[in-house]
């Protein structure tokens, strides 16, 4: 751990000095050694205190380790800061350590100021030796908690000031927070039938992989689906049938920004697509999901490709906590035409979030293409709702 080290000394050290020198002024003008011995001590105070000072914190250090805890809100962990020292020994010094307001200390005395909560922890730790503490939290609501910034402050010997050491870096300690679903009206009804197997009544596309059964042989049928085995039982042609496939999969786009701000009705939204996260964990439907929210790299926003399981469901849960008001948004239109040219799409798109006519083009130009189109959307300000996406003309919906 690199630290910046600053040292704060009170005015009495000034004083101190300044009456050190005054009494071995005395001392001279009244031959008086009693008084120098006296404006000595002063002086051998004062030098030995900011000696002190300089020189305390020398070799102290922090482990840094890499720590990622997933918490459910209400869940409950800890902070675990180890503290070794290779210098000086630190009697009555103080730990300060600032985290993010999404998770809480247990103590319901300390208020959070400024979106972070600040606590502070007496320890002493004597040369070479290591001291672990632990201060333990409780998840409140959805995001990513870390360690913002990190302090020691150690007292001079005799009390006047005080070294403060501050990490230049912040701990590579988390606590994710996952969003809790919200019911989602119509969910069931909407995607039901599309759930489960890839197996559809229609479709251009068939399971090669072995017939299902065979019928009566038609002029329109290729020789290559002719069921030889079966029409020299039957005596007459035979067609293979094979099973309808159709690719099964969802994109998911997430408007966070209402004009120039993060929209108001946010942690619903996010409640609602949490709880289709776990609809589709649940029945294995594959989705990819996507947020209009600036990221470096190839793909400007925030994305995750299509995927299913568990493993995808934690990474959804994880890109959910991460989106907060602090973030930059990107015009959603714009995130829709990045993903018609360089993403593929699925057979199902959802919609969440604000929308706008333009947004409603580039929505629609998807359903001409044959994808089935949904929205997410607040009903009465109270529950959440899917349904197919409905072609309004409208400047913003008010969500």
């Amino acid at each position: 751990m690199i630290w910046n080290k600053y040292l704060v000394e009170e005015r009495k050290v000034l004083g101190i000095n300044g009456a050190a020198i005054l009494l071995i002024f005395v001392s001279l003008y009244m031959h008086s050694k009693l008084v120098l011995y006296l404006a000595v001590f002063f002086l051998a105070v004062s030098i030995t205190n900011q000696l002190y000072l300089k020189r305390i914190g020398e070799g102290v250090s922090i482990d840094n380790i890499t720590q990622k805890k997933r918490l459910f809100v209400n869940g409950k962990s800890e902070w675990t800061i180890t503290i070794q020292n290779g210098g000086f020994p630190i009697l009555k010094g103080e730990l300060k350590v600032f985290f993010d307001h999404f998770v809480a200390p247990e103590s319901s005395q300390i208020e959070s100021n400024l979106f972070m909560y600040e606590i502070s922890v007496p320890f002493s730790i004597y040369t070479q030796k290591t001291k672990q503490i632990r201060i333990p939290y409780t998840a409140k609501m959805r995001g990513i908690a870390k360690i913002r910034k990190l302090e020691i402050h150690i007292p001079s010997l005799f009390g006047f000031g005080e070294t403060v050491l501050e990490s230049k870096h912040f701990l590579k300690q988390l606590a994710i927070v996952y969003p809790e679903p919200l019911p989602v009206k119509g969910l069931t009804e909407q995607i039901s039938i599309f759930q489960g197997t890839n197996a559809v009544p229609h479709s251009l596309y068939e399971d090669r992989l072995g017939p299902v059964g065979t019928r009566d042989y038609v002029q329109a049928d290729s020789f290559n689906k002719v069921h030889w085995k079966a029409s020299a039982k039957s005596q007459t042609l035979q067609t293979k049938i094979y099973e309808t496939i159709s690719e099964i999969g969802w994109n998911i786009a997430l408007n966070v920004s209402n004009g120039h701000s993060i929209t108001g009705s946010l942690e619903k939204l996010i409640s609602g697509l949490t709880e289709f996260a776990y609809y589709a964990y649940k029945r294995n439907i594959p989705y990819s999901l996507c947020v209009n929210v600036r990221t470096a790299g190839n793909t400007p926003f925030l994305y995750l490709a299509k995927g299913a399981g568990k493993e995808h469901l934690q990474m959804v849960l994880e890109t959910l906590s991460s989106i907060n008001l602090q973030n930059t948004s990107m015009p959603y239109d714009q995130m829709l035409s990045f993903f018609k040219n360089h993403l593929p799409e699925q057979p199902f798109f959802i919609h969440a979030g604000i929308r706008k006519d333009t947004t409603n083009k580039l929505l629609f130009d998807m359903g001409k293409r044959g994808i089935r189109l949904f929205e997410l959307f607040i009903e009465d300000e109270q529950g959440v709702v899917l349904r197919g996406l409905e072609n309004r003309n409208e400047r913003r919906l008010s969500i």
